[in-house]
């Protein structure tokens, strides 16, 4: 479907912005500098669910899996979350799929019927945060 000049222009500064504010997750752990330095708890990770509860959230350890694989250590980064990088190629995927269409003004329309699939990536949170809880190293 045809996007306008603005809506491409948009979803263009909306996806830089997911990635730079996912970057600066990664690099600087806002959360775990908040946690540690103005609540005052240790937090090793800066994931509030782990440091909480001791019980590691779908993403504990994707931090970690991403600079594992920047520096092409592909087996060490499932030490960290099993399933993190599969996760990372599946967005991936999906945010150039995203940015070629923004590029083209194109726009993509989510049908009723592909609303019916919320079990897919539900599921697959799932499986991630099972494989987590039982395989991951969070600290």
């Amino acid at each position: 479907m045809p996007a306008s000049e603005a809506e491409s222009r948009n979803t263009l500064i909306l996806i830089a912005g997911l990635l730079v504010l996912g970057l600066l997750n990664v690099y600087f752990a806002p959360i775990k500098l908040f946690l540690n330095d103005v609540i005052g708890v240790e937090s090793v990770n800066g994931c509030p669910l782990l440091t909480f509860t001791g019980v590691p959230c779908p993403f504990c350890g994707t931090g970690r899996v991403f600079d594992s694989a920047l520096s092409l250590h592909f087996i060490e980064s499932l030490y960290y979350n099993p399933l993190g990088l599969l996760f990372y190629i599946i967005m991936g995927f999906i945010f150039s799929i995203v940015i070629v269409l923004a590029l083209m003004k194109k726009k993509l329309v989510i049908t009723k019927s592909a609303y019916n699939l919320w079990y897919i990536p539900a599921g697959f949170l799932l499986i991630m945060w099972i494989l987590n809880i039982l395989f991951g190293h969070h600290h």
